[in-house]
C-alpha cells in the first residue's frame, strides 16, 4: 500500500494553493460558486429554521455534497438577526466531556465549573451574551463522536427555547440518539442534499466561468464528479490549469483527450480520506477501482463478505438492486483517482490476485467487463491474445472510447490476418476522432495483406470499410464505384465457396447503398435497402440496411414511416455482432424525419433526453446533439433559442469537425440570426459557410444550402427565392420529395405559379403535418381559397409554429378580402390579433387594416415622412433594409395606403 499512498500528502482543511502555486479550490472560491446555484435550498433552509413548530433543521447528504457550503450560505442570509454558534466534533476515539463546547468551557469562571448543572447554565449564559439579543442557531458539523455532557448543554439550549440547531450529517443513523428522537417526532425538520444533476452542472459552470458550456463537456464533468460539488469544483479548476478546458467563441469545451494522470488536488482529497481507513478497506477500494463494476457474487469471491460489509458500512460501496446485484464504488471519482495512482506493478499484483480466485475467460464476459479487464491487463503489462485485444478494441468503440481502442489495436502483432482487423479498428477509432485522412490511411496500409490473407467474404467486408473511409476525404468518393465493380467481378471466380460468395454479395450491396445514400441517390438505394432489411437472415446486414433506410425514407417523402422504422430497429442494435461505423445513423435519420415532418418539438424532446443520458463518451460527438437541437428549434420558429444552442455547436465543431457538419452549423446559425434581425452576425456566418466546402454527405450539403438560402431570403436577397425553387426542382426530379416541398414552402411567399404547382404535387407525395400544411398553402395560393389558408393556419397551430400560423392567417385575410368573404376575413383577423404580439416580423406580408401602429412602425413612418430613403432609415435605426421594407408594408396595410407619398 505504501507505493500508492506514500507519494501523496494528506489534505488538511481547505487547500487554496496547488503545489505549483496555481490557485485552485479555496473555501472562499467554493462559496462564490455556491452563490450561483441552489439558492432555493438556502431559502428553504432559512424558512425551516424560522418555523416556530420545530427546534431546527437536519441537513443530510453524502460527503462533499455541499452541506457545509449550504450552512455558510444560510448563516450569511440570517446573520443580521441571528447569532450562529459553529461547533465541530473532535476526531478522537474517546469522547471528551463538553468537547464540542471547548471554546465556551475555557471562558467559564471557577464558579460555573463546580457542577455539571452550573457548567450547562454557564455555557448557556455565554451564548446568550454573545448573541446580544439576537436569536441563536447552533450549527453542528462533522458528527463523529459527541459526548453526553456536550449533548446535555445542546438539549438544554433547545428545550429552553434559547437556540435552534442546524445539524449537518451524512445519514440519519449517524445522529446522536437525542437528535434522532427529535427528528422522528418531527421536532426537527429534514433537508436532503443530493448530488448535482447535469442541468445544475451546466448552470453552475456557465455562471461561474461566464459563457455557455458544451453538452459533451457537461456530460464528461458530471460523470467524472458523480455530481459531487467539491469534486466538480476540483475537476474544473484542474482542467483549466491543464489547458484542457478552454473557452472558444464564448463556449467552454474540453479541447483534447483528458490526461490519465491523477488530478493532484483530487488525489490529496482521496488520500486524506483513505489514510483514515483500515488497510483492509483500502485494499478493497484498490480492487474495486480496477474491476469497476462486477456482480455481487464475484465481489464476494474476490474480497470476502467482511470487506464488502465494511465498505458498504463506510459508504464506499454501491450495490444495485437490479438483477445480478452489480457492485461498484459509490463515488466514481474515488475509483478514477485510485486507478490513476496505481503503478503497473501494483495493477499486476492485484490482477494475479483476482485470477487466483475467479476465472478470467473472456468468453464469459459482458462487453463492459471485457473492456475493464482487458484495460487492466494491458496497463499491468500482461499480454493480451490477439482475439481478446481485437474484441476489446471493438467494444471500446461501442462505448465511444477511441483512444482505448487504439491502445488495444496497437497491441496486435503486425503481418498476420489479425493485423488487418486491428487496422480496421484503428480506422474506426480515427473516424470517431474525426481524423478522416488517418482513418483511410490505416485501412489502405493493409491492402496487400488483405489480398493475400482474406477469403472473398472477408475481403469484401474489408473493401466496404475502405469505401466508408473514402467517402470522407477529398477525391475519395469518385474511387468507390470502380472499386466495387472490380470486387463484384471477382465473385464470378468459380473457386469461391458459395456461402462466401453470398456474404460478399451482401457486403458489396451494402457498400453500394452506403455510397448512394452518401451521394443523395436515395431512390436508387431504396429497393436494395428495403429488401435487405426484410431479409433478417444476417442480422448485421439487415440492421445496417435498416439504419440507412431511415434516412432514405425521411428524404423521399416517407417521414412517418422513417420514424416508425427508427423506433423499431433501435433496440435491435444490441444484437449486432459487428461494429457499425456510424451506429447513430438511424438516429440522424429519425431526427431529420421528425423535423421535416413538422414534429420539431418531438425532436427537441428526444435530443434533450439524449443529453440527459449522455456520459463522457459523448465527448467525441461534441456539437452533433447541439446541432440537432439547434436545427429543431430554428425549424420550430424558436430563433433566439436556436441561435444560442447553435453557437455552442459551432464552438465544438470548429475544434472537431465531426462528420464535416460545421458548414451546416454555420448556415443554420446564420438563418436563426437573420430571423432575430442580427444581420451583421448572420452575414458573418453565411460567409464562413460559403468559404467551407468539405467532403461530406449530400444531406449535409442540402441542409447547408437550404439554411443559407433561407437566411439570404430573410436578409433581402432578391435571388434567394428563385434559387430555392431551382433546388426544389432538382430534388423533385431525383425523388427527394421531402427536401423539394420544404424548399418550395420556404419560397412560397413570392413563388411563381409553376413553383406552387410543384409544391402541391411534392407535398402530396410526403407524410406528416408539415406536408399537409404545405399542400394546403399551395392550394390556397393557386385556387385563391381563403378557407384552405385558414385550414393551413389551424394545422400550423397544432404544430405550435406561431410564425407559420400567422403567415397562413395573413394569406387567408388577403384572399378573403379579395373575394369579399366577410366570415373568413373576420376569422383571419381574430387569429392575427391573437398572434401578432408574440410573432416576429415577417418579410413583406400583409397585416389587417385598421390596427394601430406599433412603436417601431410609428418610428419608421415618422422617418419616412421626412423623406428618408429605406437605407437611411435602416442605418438610423440599426436594422436591415429588409426590416424597414417589412415595416413599411405593414404600415401601408394598416393605414390603407398604397405608396410612401400618402404618408405625408
Amino acid at each position: 500500500m505504501a507505493s500508492v499512498w506514500g507519494e501523496w500528502s494528506t489534505a488538511r482543511g481547505d487547500p487554496t494553493e496547488h503545489r505549483s502555486g496555481r490557485r485552485d479550490m479555496g473555501a472562499a472560491e467554493r462559496r462564490r460558486w455556491s452563490s450561483f446555484i441552489r439558492q432555493d435550498l438556502v431559502e428553504l433552509a432559512v424558512e425551516r429554521l424560522e418555523d416556530p413548530h420545530t427546534h431546527g433543521l437536519v441537513v443530510i447528504g453524502h460527503r462533499g455534497v455541499g452541506k457545509t457550503t449550504l450552512a455558510r450560505s444560510v448563516e450569511a442570509r440570517i446573520t443580521a438577526t441571528t447569532h450562529c454558534v459553529k461547533l465541530f466534533c473532535l476526531d478522537t476515539e474517546t469522547a471528551i466531556p463538553y468537547g464540542i463546547w471547548g471554546v465556551q468551557l475555557a471562558r467559564l469562571d471557577s464558579v460555573h465549573m463546580k457542577t455539571p448543572n452550573s457548567i450547562i447554565h454557564g455555557i448557556a449564559d455565554l451564548v446568550h451574551a454573545d448573541a446580544a439579543g439576537r436569536r441563536v442557531v447552533v450549527v453542528l458539523d462533522h458528527l463523529q463522536t459527541i459526548d453526553t455532557s456536550s449533548m446535555g448543554v445542546l438539549m438544554h439550549l433547545i428545550f429552553s427555547g434559547a437556540a435552534k440547531v442546524m445539524v449537518l450529517t451524512r445519514a440519519t443513523n449517524e445522529l446522536p440518539e437525542d437528535l434522532m428522537w427529535l427528528l422522528k417526532d418531527n421536532l426537527l425538520s429534514e433537508l436532503a442534499l443530493e448530488e448535482f444533476t447535469k442541468g445544475e452542472v451546466q448552470e453552475l459552470i456557465s455562471k461561474a466561468l461566464g459563457g455557455s458550456i458544451a453538452t459533451a463537456t457537461v456530460a464528461t464533468l458530471h460523470e467524472s464528479s458523480g455530481g459531487n460539488p467539491l469534486v466538480l469544483h476540483t475537476l474544473v479548476h484542474e482542467e483549466l490549469n491543464r489547458g484542457n478546458l478552454v473557452q472558444h467563441h464564448d463556449t467552454w469545451v474540453l479541447n483534447s483527450e483528458r490526461s490519465t494522470e491523477p488530478i493532484s488536488l483530487l488525489a490529496e482529497l482521496v488520500q486524506g480520506r483513505l489514510e483514515r481507513e483500515s488497510a483492509e478497506l483500502r485494499h478493497g477500494v484498490e480492487m474495486m477501482s480496477l474491476v469497476q463494476r462486477i456482480p455481487l457474487s464475484m465481489a464476494l469471491e474476490v474480497l470476502g463478505a467482511d470487506t464488502l460489509n465494511l465498505m458498504e458500512e463506510r459508504k464506499y460501496l454501491a450495490i444495485s438492486g437490479k438483477a445480478g446485484r452489480y457492485t461498484s464504488l459509490a463515488e466514481p471519482f474515488i475509483g478514477e483517482t485510485v486507478r490513476a495512482l496505481l503503478d503497473q506493478q501494483a495493477k499486476a499484483r492485484l490482477y494475479r490476485e483476482l485470477t487466483d480466485v475467479v476465472s478470467m475467460d473472456s468468453q464469459d464476459f459482458s462487453r463492459q467487463e471485457l473492456l475493464v479487464f482487458a484495460t487492466w491487463a494491458h496497463d499491468a503489462g500482461i499480454p493480451l491474445k490477439p482475439e481478446v485485444a481485437l474484441s476489446a478494441a471493438r467494444t471500446a468503440l461501442v462505448y465511444s472510447e477511441p483512444m482505448l481502442a487504439l491502445k488495444f489495436a496497437d497491441a496486435v502483432e503486425g503481418g498476420t490476418p489479425h493485423a488487418i482487423y486491428a487496422a480496421l479498428e484503428r480506422s474506426a477509432a480515427y473516424s470517431l476522432l474525426a481524423n478522416y485522412p488517418k482513418a483511410l490511411h490505416e485501412i489502405s496500409e493493409t491492402k496487400d495483406l488483405a489480398e493475400m490473407c482474406l477469403n472473398i467474404a472477408d475481403h469484401s467486408a474489408w473493401l466496404g470499410e475502405l469505401c466508408s473511409a473514402l467517402q470522407w476525404v477529398e477525391g475519395g468518393l469518385a474511387q468507390i464505384p470502380e472499386l466495387l465493380s472490380a470486387e463484384s467481378a471477382k465473385l464470378l471466380d468459380p473457386g469461391h465457396e458459395l456461402a462466401h460468395v453470398e456474404q460478399a454479395r451482401r457486403n458489396l450491396s451494402l457498400a453500394m447503398c452506403e455510397y448512394q445514400v452518401h451521394c443523395g441517390q436515395f431512390r436508387e438505394a431504396a429497393p436494395a435497402l428495403e429488401a435487405g432489411y426484410r431479409e433478417m437472415v444476417d442480422i448485421d446486414y439487415s440492421l445496417f440496411c435498416g439504419s440507412l433506410l431511415v434516412l432514405v425514407w425521411a428524404a423521399t417523402g416517407r417521414e412517418l414511416d422513417a420514424v416508425d422504422l427508427a423506433q423499431e430497429i433501435s433496440p435491435q442494435f444490441k444484437k449486432a455482432s459487428r461494429f457499425i461505423r456510424q451506429p447513430e445513423l438511424h438516429i440522424h435519420g429519425l431526427v431529420l424525419a421528425l423535423i421535416w415532418s413538422g414534429q420539431c418539438l418531438e425532436g427537441v424532446e428526444m435530443l434533450t433526453q439524449m443529453f440527459v443520458g449522455m456520459g463522457r463518451r459523448s465527448e467525441y460527438h461534441g456539437g452533433i446533439i447541439e446541432l440537432g437541437l439547434g436545427i429543431a428549434h430554428v425549424c420550430a420558429g424558436n430563433a433566439l433559442e436556436a441561435a444560442e444552442i447553435l453557437r455552442v455547436a459551432v464552438a465544438q465543431l470548429e475544434l472537431r469537425d465531426t462528420y464535416h457538419c460545421t458548414q451546416v452549423a454555420y448556415s443554420a446559425l446564420a438563418y436563426a440570426l437573420a430571423q432575430v434581425e442580427d444581420d451583421a452576425e448572420a452575414t458573418k456566418y453565411l460567409a464562413l459557410a460559403g468559404n467551407l466546402a468539405p467532403t461530406t454527405t449530400w444531406v449535409n450539403v442540402a441542409l447547408a444550402r437550404f439554411f443559407t438560402l433561407m437566411a439570404q431570403r430573410w436578409l433581402g436577397d432578391p435571388d434567394a427565392t428563385e434559387r430555392l425553387a431551382a433546388s426544389a426542382q432538382e430534388d423533385a426530379a431525383a425523388g427527394r420529395y421531402t427536401l423539394a416541398y420544404l424548399s418550395l414552402f420556404g419560397a412560397s411567399t413570392s413563388a411563381r405559379e409553376k413553383d406552387l404547382e410543384l409544391l402541391e404535387s411534392t407535398a402530396a407525395m410526403a407524410q406528416g403535418p408539415m406536408a399537409e400544411l404545405s399542400e394546403l398553402v399551395a392550394q390556397a395560393f393557386l385556387d385563391k381559397d381563403a378557407e384552405k389558408a385558414l385550414l393551413a393556419a389551424e394545422v400550423a397551430q397544432s404544430m405550435e409554429l406561431t410564425a407559420v400560423e400567422l403567415r397562413c392567417a395573413l394569406l387567408a385575410l388577403d384572399l378573403a378580402r379579395a373575394a369579399g368573404y366577410t366570415r373568413q376575413a373576420k376569422e383571419a383577423e381574430t387569429r392575427i390579433n391573437r398572434l401578432t404580439p408574440s410573432s416576429p416580423v415577417l418579410p413583406l406580408v400583409p397585416i389587417m387594416e385598421g390596427a394601430k401602429l406599433t412603436q417601431r412602425e410609428s418610428q419608421v413612418a415618422k422617418l419616412a415622412r421626412r423623406g428618408m430613403a429605406n437605407r437611411a432609415i435602416a442605418e438610423s435605426m440599426g436594422v436591415s433594409i429588409r426590416t424597414v421594407e417589412g415595416h413599411l408594408y405593414q404600415i401601408f396595410s394598416k393605414l390603407g395606403l398604397s405608396s410612401r407619398n400618402e404618408l405625408f
